[in-house]
C-alpha cells in the first residue's frame, strides 16, 4: 500500500469516527477526487461502502449518511461557481466509485446549470365523483360543506383534506364515492368510518358513503396508504382487481399500478391477510407480500418501510433500483413520457431525491453515474444506456 492509500484509510477512518479535524477533511476529499477512478483504489473502502452488512472499517455507519454528510458540508470558498464544481466532482468520483449509486437533498449543492428542462411536478387536479356520477374539482373548492349526498355531508378541511358527516338515519351503502388523483398530484382523505387514507400520483379510491355493519370495503388502483380505524366486529377489506387484503384496525400501503408488473403489500403496523383465489399468507410489521401480475402465488419478503412509504413523506428514495423502476415512478409525478433508446443499463441505484425538485436535477444526478444520459424534448425523456 502507498502512502497516499494509507493516508485514505487513515482520514476515511478519522471522519467515520468524527475525530477529523477541518484541514484533514478537505485533504480527505482532495485524495478521493484524486483516487477514485485509480485502478488500485483500496478495495476495502470499496467493499466496505458495497456491501454494508460485511463491512469493518466502517462498522456502524451507513454509507448513505457519509455521502450525505459530504454533499452537505460548509463551503467556505469565495467564488461560488468554483465551489460548486468542485464539490459536484468530488460527489461525482464518489458515484463512480461507490457502486453507482447516488444521493442528493435539497440541501445539497447543485450544478450551475442544467442541459434539462426544469420540469416541475404536473399540475392536474384531484376529483372527487359523487354517487351520481357527478365530478367536483377539489382542488377548486374552498374549505367547508363541498356536496350532499342525502344527508352525508362531504367536508373539505383547511389542510384540502376530505372528511363526511352524516345524520343518524343515513343508509348508503349502495352509493359510491370515487377520489381519483392525476400524474403529479397527492391526497388525503378521512373515509366514513375514520379510516385515514393517503393516495399516491395517478390513483384512485373507491368507497360507500356508509359501510355495512358486516362488512367494511373499498377499491383502489395505484398506490394508497391505509390507517385503518378499529371496529373489531367489521373487517375492512380492500380490493385491488382480483386480490384482496383484510384487516381489522392496522396501518398498510399497497402499491397496484398497472406498469409495475406486481402487487406489494406492506404491512407497517397490526396484522392483514393478502388473498388471491383460494392462496393467502397473514403479513407481520415489516413484511411485505409480492403477487406478480397474472400470478396466484405471493412472495414474502421484509419491506425496506422507508422506500415503501417515500412518497408519503414526499420524496423518491431509492434502494439497488433499476432504471425503468425510476423513470415509472418520474413519469407519475411530472406527467412525462419515457422511452428507451438501445439496451438498458444494467446497474442498480439508490438515492433520495425531494419530489417537489425539477425532474432535470434527478435526470442529472443520475447521469453523475456515468451508466444512463438522457435526451429531453418537451415531456418526452429519452433513456439512452452510457455515458453522454
Amino acid at each position: 500500500m502507498d502512502n497516499q492509500q494509507e493516508r485514505l484509510h487513515f482520514l476515511f477512518n478519522k471522519y467515520l469516527s468524527d475525530t477529523i479535524t477541518a484541514g484533514e477533511q478537505e485533504e480527505l476529499w482532495a485524495l478521493i477526487d484524486t483516487l477514485a477512478t485509480a485502478d488500485d483504489f483500496p478495495e476495502s473502502i470499496r467493499a466496505a461502502w458495497n456491501d454494508p452488512p460485511k463491512r469493518d472499517v466502517f462498522t456502524g455507519v451507513d454509507s448513505v449518511h457519509i455521502l450525505d454528510s459530504i454533499l452537505r458540508q460548509p463551503k467556505k470558498r469565495p467564488v461560488a461557481t468554483l465551489i460548486s464544481k468542485h464539490w459536484w466532482k468530488i460527489a461525482a468520483s464518489l458515484l463512480m466509485l461507490f457502486g453507482i449509486r447516488f444521493f442528493f437533498q435539497s440541501r445539497a449543492v447543485k450544478p450551475t446549470a442544467s442541459r434539462h428542462a426544469p420540469t416541475l411536478p404536473a399540475q392536474k387536479k384531484v376529483v372527487l365523483t359523487l354517487s351520481n356520477g357527478e365530478p367536483v374539482v377539489l382542488d377548486d373548492k374552498a374549505a367547508g360543506t363541498i356536496a350532499r349526498q342525502g344527508d352525508i355531508l362531504v367536508i373539505k378541511h383547511t389542510d384540502g383534506s376530505l372528511s363526511y358527516t352524516r345524520g343518524s338515519n343515513s343508509s348508503s351503502a349502495d352509493s359510491y364515492n370515487t377520489v381519483s388523483t392525476p400524474t403529479g398530484s397527492q391526497y388525503h382523505l378521512e373515509l366514513p368510518d375514520g379510516t385515514k387514507v393517503w393516495l399516491n400520483a395517478a390513483s384512485s379510491i373507491k368507497y360507500p358513503l356508509a359501510f355495512s355493519p358486516q362488512k367494511r370495503n373499498v377499491e383502489i388502483s395505484g398506490e394508497v396508504f391505509f390507517d385503518v380505524a378499529q371496529q373489531a366486529a367489521v373487517p375492512f377489506e380492500v380490493s385491488s382487481g382480483d386480490m384482496q387484503v383484510q384487516v381489522l384496525g392496522t396501518s398498510f400501503n399497497i402499491m397496484a399500478y398497472k406498469d409495475e408488473g406486481c402487487i406489494k403489500t406492506t404491512l407497517i403496523t397490526g396484522m392483514v391477510k393478502v388473498i388471491k383465489g383460494t392462496g393467502s399468507c397473514q403479513l407481520r410489521p415489516g413484511t411485505q407480500a409480492v403477487l406478480p401480475s397474472g400470478g396466484n402465488n405471493f412472495q414474502l419478503v421484509k419491506a425496506d418501510v422507508q422506500e415503501v412509504l417515500a412518497w408519503k413523506e414526499g420524496e423518491f428514495r431509492f434502494r439497488d433500483a433499476d432504471i425503468s423502476s425510476i423513470m415509472r415512478q418520474a413519469a407519475r409525478w411530472y406527467d412525462v413520457e419515457v422511452s428507451y433508446q438501445g439496451p438498458l443499463p444494467s446497474n442498480k441505484f439508490y438515492g433520495v431525491i425531494p419530489r417537489q425538485h425539477n425532474i432535470s436535477e434527478l435526470l442529472e444526478v443520475l447521469e453523475m453515474t456515468g451508466h444512463v444520459h438522457f435526451r429531453t424534448m418537451g415531456r418526452k425523456i429519452i433513456v439512452i444506456s452510457g455515458a453522454k
